[in-house]
């Protein structure tokens, strides 16, 4: 049905099809090629994989109400093929495709991105990039550059301006999911750099049913092409509205279940930047769907040592593909302590303060409340 209504695919070649998306493939000449994934967020769920924190990065916010005045985590460095691996064993034929997402630019273990994120009903981080409209920033171009946030729930999705002071859009109740980035106007490559032919994605929504809101969401990965050329294959396909940019470059990757891996992270030729397999921040594509899985809980283990410090704040991440709830438990050894929560949402994610000193001996348990032996574990190494 997707295909059908664009008469502007005509030089697509279909690539996986199904009911609520679809992967097109275009040939750009000089064998270069541009991916198109059409996406209905009325019949896609779309989930945001985070890493586990190993520090939380107090203080560290740069865009979210005020400089300095959130937090901005590092998150850990997973694996592309990993993330993938544990995406199809949680949601197994529900799932369409994977994209690197988050923009950063630290290249370790764990890193900071780059601009705020809202997962699920919290906002993760207040992101840390100096390629942005901060006080000082790294380049001039950016004192006065306005950033863009992508929102989306289960019946539309839009770009509107990001304001860093209020934290609007992401400080609404009514905004479960948004990622925080830039015009595509506005990414270095372009701004800075010359516009130089290389990995881009872009992403722009799109109204096809005549109903008010936007219900498509259009994700353009080029293999070797200038971001205006990307921005304009967007275009021609309708998108009028703003186009935003994601990570790109070295690290696009872009999974698809029936074709597998389509671009994966490149083996840098940078002295500066190192060969990227590991990536912080991940979208995945799925079908909506309420056919019983074996339940899994997986939680990302920091490799460093987790800094928790006593009355701060804590992010509690673990991604599952439970219908119930979750009880989250602290342990000591084998030794229950206490109980986080006795009953919160499985949607992976919860901001914890912890109350008492902890050692290395302690440990966090996220516990199905529907399958009590179905749980996942987080080894507190604590700094």
């Amino acid at each position: 049905m997707i295909s059908q209504t664009f008469n502007s695919l005509s030089d697509y070649q279909p690539l996986h099809i199904i009911d609520g998306a679809g992967l097109y493939q275009k040939d750009l000449g000089k064998g270069n090629t541009a991916y198109l994934q059409i996406v209905d967020v009325r019949k896609m769920q779309i989930d945001q994989i985070v890493g586990g924190v190993d520090k939380m990065g107090l203080g560290e916010g740069k865009y979210y109400q005020g400089e300095g005045k959130y937090y901005s985590p590092f998150f850990q460095n997973k694996l592309f093929s990993k993330v993938s691996d544990e995406y199809q064993q949680l949601y197994g034929k529900q799932v369409f495709s994977l994209i690197n997402c988050s923009f950063f630019e630290q290249y370790q273990a764990s890193t900071q991105l780059s601009f705020p994120i809202k997962l699920n009903g919290t906002v993760i981080t207040g992101g840390n990039s100096p390629y942005g409209p901060v006080q000082q920033p790294k380049d001039e171009y950016y004192q006065g550059v306005r950033l863009q946030a992508l929102v989306w729930d289960d019946q539309q999705a839009y770009i509107t301006d990001y304001e860093p002071l209020s934290g609007k859009p992401l400080r609404e109740k009514t905004v479960q999911n948004a990622i925080v980035t830039y015009r595509y106007s506005d990414h270095p490559a372009k701004a800075l750099f010359a516009n130089k032919a290389n990995r881009y994605q872009l992403i722009g929504t799109l109204n096809q049913d005549g109903v008010k809101g936007d219900e498509l969401l259009l994700i353009l990965t080029v293999d070797k092409a200038t971001i205006d050329e990307a921005a304009n294959l967007l275009r021609q396909l309708g998108v009028k509205g703003e186009i935003l940019t994601f990570d790109g470059g070295s690290s696009t990757y872009l999974f698809n279940a029936q074709q597998g891996n389509l671009l994966i992270p490149q083996l840098s030729t940078s002295a500066t930047i190192p060969a990227i397999r590991n990536l912080p921040h991940y979208l995945g594509f799925r079908q909506k769907s309420k056919k019983q899985l074996i339940p899994r809980i997986f939680v990302n283990q920091p490799k460093g040592r987790i800094e928790l410090q006593n009355n701060q704040p804590y992010l509690i991440l673990w991604w599952d593909n439970l219908d119930g709830d979750v009880t989250i438990k602290l342990y000591n050894g084998n030794k229950f302590i206490q109980d986080i929560t006795s009953r919160t949402p499985s949607d992976g994610v919860l901001e914890w303060t912890p109350r008492q000193l902890l050692t290395d001996s302690y440990e966090l348990r996220i516990v199905s409340r529907n399958y009590g032996k179905i749980l996942g574990k987080l080894q507190l190494f604590v700094k």
